[in-house]
């Protein structure tokens, strides 16, 4: 998923630090869900932003939710805003851009 990391530009989508090496690639809409392996429904995130962490998107799903960090199984990925770190919001497309809706701080 070369789209998903060239996105992400070497930052963490959830917290916006650096990269590290060992990264994860987080469903929004998890694959039990429907999920697919698509850009749009991927993100790269810390292993401590994934599910390792005390806030992270599994431990905290509905927060993670209000964020776009995970979605339904009814929703689409592509059709629903996720909030970068900063604070933009935007729509994630399959082919590696963003749409940005929301400027944030």
């Amino acid at each position: 998923m070369d789209k998903v990391v060239e996105r992400a530009g070497g930052y963490c989508e959830v917290c916006g630090k650096v990269a590290q090496p060992s990264m994860a690639l987080h469903h929004r809409k998890l694959k039990s869900r429907g999920g697919k392996d698509s850009v749009s429904n991927l993100i790269w995130v810390h292993h401590s932003c994934h599910n390792l962490g005390t806030h992270s998107i599994h431990n905290n799903p509905e927060y993670a939710t209000t964020k776009g960090w995970m979605v339904g199984s009814w929703q689409e990925p592509h059709e629903v805003p996720m909030t970068r770190p900063g604070g933009d919001i935007v729509l994630l497309q399959d082919n590696g851009n963003v749409i940005l809706l929301m400027e944030g701080e």
